[in-house]
């Protein structure tokens, strides 16, 4: 009761910094930038997010801005700030809930750019989301997809359309997409990793830190509904701190290490240079 309280409390106030609030865009972006006793790191990172979004879309984002929340606990102020953001959503009624870190960057290619605009997300993105979808990841790492062989078909296949792989195992949450049926039974999983902790791949309840990807692919599981990763996938993961680990991080683009490695010496494949 308490966590739904202080959601509410957070809804109204985003509510009143989001920039445009509306039905159209189901975009939401966590942040730092301005969060009281927040890491220096974190000055200015919401701004970088909109240049890079405008560079890549020509356009600006609209977006809905969610407050980060601090907690010393490794995963708990993120996850405190998606059930934050989510409960914002929720009372939005979106068809589907987008949300970012504001460290993610779309890929420069044009299956990425289908997120640019609401319309064309809605065309070319979320009418071919399967009805099963528990999680669509929109970037991440460290894959295990259901169907290895058609991984690797669809690695041969365009950039210029969207796709979904079925995934039963990956790191990353800084993009992804929730359906409108599945809201409800995500956020119950993230109060109760909040309150309880999670369950780690030993079966042995974690309460002194968080791994929600864990409990994500569990909760799917039970409840019949798949995970899945959008190919090819539309954002990475900018290099700088982390307010996870406390420390500094390169980038990460998820993408297969045999093409991240064919392509170190030309930069990081489909972003665009600086």
């Amino acid at each position: 009761q308490r966590l739904l309280t202080q959601a509410n409390q957070a809804i109204h106030a985003s509510l009143l910094q989001s920039e445009k609030v509306e039905e159209a865009t189901g975009l939401f972006v966590i942040t730092l930038q301005g969060t009281p006793n927040a890491d220096p790191h974190n000055e200015g990172r919401l701004d970088k997010f909109k240049e890079a979004w405008r560079k890549s879309c020509g356009t600006d984002p609209e977006i809905n801005v969610c407050p980060g929340v601090m907690d010393d606990r490794r995963g708990y102020g993120l996850t405190r700030s998606w059930f934050n953001c989510l409960q914002m959503a929720r009372h939005m009624d979106l068809e589907v809930t987008m949300v970012f870190e504001d460290d993610a960057r779309l890929f420069d290619k044009e299956s990425s750019l289908n997120f640019c605009d609401a319309e064309t997300r809605q065309r070319k993105v979320w009418n071919d989301l399967p009805e099963d979808t528990f999680v669509a990841f929109l970037g991440g790492h460290t894959w295990t997809y259901a169907d290895p062989v058609q991984k690797k078909q669809e690695r041969l296949g365009s950039t210029h359309s969207s796709q979904y792989l079925e995934t039963t195992f990956s790191y990353g949450t800084y993009g992804f997409a929730v359906p409108r049926q599945s809201l409800d039974t995500l956020l119950n999983t993230i109060e109760e990793d909040l309150v309880h902790g999670f369950i780690d791949e030993d079966g042995v309840r974690q309460t002194e830190f968080l791994s929600p990807e864990k409990s994500w692919y569990r909760k799917a599981h039970e409840v019949g509904k798949k995970m899945y990763a959008i190919h090819p996938l539309a954002v990475w993961h900018e290099g700088g701190f982390s307010n996870t680990w406390k420390m500094d991080r390169d980038s990460i683009t998820g993408e297969d290490e045999e093409e991240e490695e064919n392509d170190n010496e030309g930069g990081i494949r489909g972003v665009a240079d600086t």
